[in-house]
């Protein structure tokens, strides 16, 4: 028998002979004050020891919002912490359901065992996330897009949701056996990660528009940054959740099609305060996730994680780095498996820069060195460029890549994404936004955006964020004087 599988047996029979918490235990959290863990929880025991396996441990050495803080220097929380406060809200919303029932709003009883594996997804939800998130999954794709699998710009990889259903099934893990011990199927929690459109009110506590998920980190993320953008009246919509029956069913007139669960809605008093939450999620991305420093040092890592990997790829090492190391590892033909991802974190990857700053070559050594440094680099912002001018935009675009053709990727980087109001907001939360209803006084349903006087309207409309980014002043100089003569001719 391996040490590993030794150590596994050992903690198991350490698990097996504590059923029952001794006593109450607490977490001081900044958001949510205190968050108690006792024996009258449908699974707080569980949940304490699945706190302290590996797989949740490692969640401390990621950062929730990557390179944030380059920019807002409080915007240090982990991943951690935010798995914490989601596992609090599920524990909210699945007493919430629990109310509904008792009040007869809801017909039926109340599922013990769904609401268990709701709970449990809503805390291992991110376990499968790896270090800097976002650009790590930028730069696999990108990556997958050379080597032609497929041959696409956007390639097909395991993304973090996947990683996260894998390590919770995993066979040798104590995520899985703490799980049979509560009773739970490993596989139950999972396939309620894989799956985005609500089955159920319980599965709406992980995958709805309002889900412990955003409830969580919309909060956190305005808290720890310190912006004053995206107030989020939380108790006052807590209070106002309803259950209902909400038709979940793809647009079109085909009544056929409809499709009809019970979800989360909130009580019209709550209305004003709902469609403060969707404009506070809006203002977050605009403010905090999309702002174009922070997106900019997100080029330089996934350009660094694409550097190494082909200094691997073309010699199975990389200069500055031992040949077992983490990264590398990774990155070798065959080497994105769960276990090798499982040693990936922000710590991994922070030694893996000093190093390569101080004793790699090329490419990898310059953006490291950047990194470290905050060598930030140089943003040209297509609409602030021209604005509400599209066609001085579209010409812009065009020769910018035209004249870097060869350049981008390697010293110019270009970024574009595109946010709405009501409706799919991309990056790391790529859910498309689920219907958010209003329960009137009669009990029917209304759509948010279906007010005659609502603020929010459903109609499309996507604000774009299109970036260039330069590390050379001469390549800069370049694209302004782009700009220059684009704006010299007439529209």
């Amino acid at each position: 028998m391996t040490s590993l599988a030794i150590n596994l047996s050992r903690h198991r029979r350490q698990i097996c002979s504590v059923f029952v918490l001794m006593k109450t235990e607490r977490i001081r959290d900044p958001v949510h004050d205190l968050i108690t863990f006792d024996n009258s929880g449908l699974v707080d025991e569980f949940v304490w020891k699945l706190l302290k396996t590996p797989d949740l441990q490692r969640l401390r050495r990621i950062k929730q919002l990557g390179v944030s803080e380059f920019v807002f220097p409080s915007a240090s929380h982990s991943r951690f912490a935010h798995s914490v406060g989601v596992f609090h809200n599920a524990r909210r919303l699945v007493k919430l359901i629990q109310r509904e029932i008792g009040l007869k709003r809801v017909e039926g009883i109340f599922n013990v065992e769904r609401a268990k594996v709701a709970l449990f997804a809503a805390l291992l939800h991110d376990i499968g996330h790896g270090p800097f998130s976002h650009a790590f999954e930028e730069a696999r794709k990108a990556l997958a897009a050379e080597r032609g699998e497929p041959s696409s710009t956007k390639a097909k990889i395991r993304k973090h949701e996947t990683f996260t259903a894998d390590m919770i099934e995993d066979s040798a893990s104590e995520i899985r056996y703490i799980l049979e011990l509560a009773g739970v199927q490993a596989g139950e929690v999972a396939d309620l990660i894989r799956a985005e459109t609500p089955t159920d009110m319980y599965h709406a506590v992980v995958s709805s528009s309002f889900d412990a998920d955003r409830l969580d980190y919309l909060v956190r993320d305005r808290y720890m940054t310190g912006t004053g953008a995206g107030a989020i009246d939380l108790e006052w919509l807590m209070d106002n959740v309803r259950v209902a029956e909400v038709d979940f069913s793809p647009p079109g007139p085909d009544s056929a099609d409809h499709i009809y669960e019970h979800s989360f809605c909130l009580g019209y008093k709550a209305r004003d305060a709902a469609e403060d939450f969707l404009l506070a999620r809006y203002r977050l991305y605009t403010n905090v996730y999309f702002h174009k420093t922070t997106r900019g040092i997100e080029q330089l890592v996934s350009a660094f994680f694409r550097f190494v990997a082909r200094e691997i790829a073309a010699s199975q090492s990389v200069t500055g780095l031992p040949d077992d190391h983490q990264l590398v590892r990774f990155f070798l033909p065959g080497g994105e498996t769960t276990a090798n991802y499982r040693s990936l974190d922000d710590a991994v990857v922070w030694g893996a820069l000093h190093a390569i700053a101080a004793s790699g070559t090329g490419p990898a050594k310059e953006i490291a060195t950047r990194i470290l440094n905050r060598g930030k680099p140089i943003c040209l912002d297509v609409q602030q460029s021209f604005p509400e001018d599209a066609e001085r935009q579209r010409r812009l675009k065009h020769r910018l890549d035209a004249t870097f053709k060869n350049r981008l990727g390697e010293s110019v980087f270009r970024d574009a994404t595109k946010l709405s109001i009501y409706g799919e907001i991309g990056a790391d939360d790529g859910r498309a936004q689920k219907r958010l209803m209003i329960q009137m006084s009669d009990d029917n349903l209304k759509e948010i955006t279906d007010f005659k006087d609502a603020t929010i309207a459903d109609s499309g409309r996507q604000r774009s964020f299109e970036r260039y980014y330069f590390l050379n002043d001469s390549e800069y100089k370049m694209a302004e004087n782009t700009i220059d003569s684009i704006k010299g001719r007439r529209a």
